[in-house]
């Protein structure tokens, strides 16, 4: 009896050993994500599959930044994934995210001391196709040739703010002021939506030119309603002529000094050749690896296509001008 005792003890400690601690010791990442579930997803559960990381995460489309601005002293999620370059640049600003390694397969102008690419979002021009125009720059929808010819979502929009600072950088303040009243001035009607809704616009006869991302032309060709807009838009690389197109970035951060070891594993896989490719087939955007080839629908759309090498931490000292400057002439009013 007493011999039976002793086994029943022993395989009570070696199951709590075995599962509890076990348990207790398993790595995990909280994760707050911009990133639509239906992309980051399977990135994820390919994450835990090869690494045994556990992973539970947050989306949401907007007040992530400022919730861990809030949790800063004590964070609640250990990495940010985020939609934005201005989002990222925020929470460094104010000290909420921690620093990051240097990437290898990042170029330069694409990851800081505090954050790092994951994909490339090219800012480009929709066009109405009959105008059969395969060339243009942003300089040139501030000329009166345009004038009520351009749809716009708001200026506040941070895809907008991204934009208009890089251009900032290349012409200085006293121009972007000049030029975003005559941008103003061009635009059929106040600005609205988002991307698509412009691109709609276009198709409606509002307007003959919009600004919006890349992707969204494939989102738009993969929708039954959508797809009808794209009947009367094509889309232009900007500026391929002089510096390239400029582009936005999704993007990491890292918020958690205690987790560092598991958060760096992370970073590591989203810009390894497999995610990259999960990235530029499941999405069609750009992927930041320079090795990692755009979909073969990306391809056929824009080869060769250059981009603007600015370093986007340039732009974190210009976004705050570009705000002051576009509510100083009520763009979108």
């Amino acid at each position: 009896m007493t011999k039976n005792i002793k086994t029943l003890n022993l395989l009570i400690i070696t199951f709590y050993n075995f599962f509890i601690l076990n348990s207790i010791n398993a790595e995990e990442l909280k994760i707050y994500s911009e990133r639509q579930p239906l992309l980051i997803e399977p990135l994820l559960n390919e994450f835990e599959k090869e690494t045994g990381i556990k992973v539970e995460w947050i989306y949401s489309k907007k007040g992530l930044v400022q919730k861990i601005i809030l949790e800063k002293d004590n964070p609640i999620a250990d990495v940010f994934l985020s939609s934005d370059i201005s989002r990222l640049i925020d929470i460094a600003e104010d000290s909420a995210s921690i620093k990051i390694k240097p990437l290898s397969m990042v170029p330069d102008n694409l990851q800081s001391d505090y954050w790092a690419g994951l994909t490339q979002r090219a800012r480009i021009i929709y066009v109405n196709k009959d105008l059969n125009i395969q060339d243009i720059n942003y300089e040139d929808l501030a000329s009166d040739n345009y004038k009520g010819r351009i749809c716009i979502r708001s200026g506040f929009h941070p895809y907008n703010i991204s934009l208009f600072a890089s251009l900032m950088e290349h012409h200085g303040e006293e121009w972007l002021e000049t030029y975003l009243i005559a941008l103003k001035s061009n635009l059929a009607r106040k600005p609205q939506g988002n991307d698509r809704d412009q691109v709609k616009a276009i198709y409606a006869g509002v307007c003959d030119y919009s600004i919006g991302n890349h992707y969204y032309f494939f989102k738009m060709q993969d929708n039954e309603e959508q797809k009808d807009w794209l009947s009367k838009a094509t889309i232009v690389f900007p500026n391929q002529k002089n510096r390239g197109t400029h582009v936005n970035i999704s993007g990491i951060a890292l918020l958690n000094e205690d987790t560092r070891q598991q958060a760096e594993k992370l970073i590591n896989f989203l810009v390894s050749e497999k995610a990259q490719s999960i990235y530029a087939n499941d999405n069609n955007e750009f992927p930041v690896s320079p090795q990692i080839p755009p979909s073969t629908r990306v391809q056929n759309l824009a080869s060769n296509v250059i981009f603007d090498q600015l370093d986007l931490e340039k732009l974190a000292s210009s976004r705050k001008a570009v705000i002051k400057l576009l509510n100083k002439i009520n763009f979108d009013e």
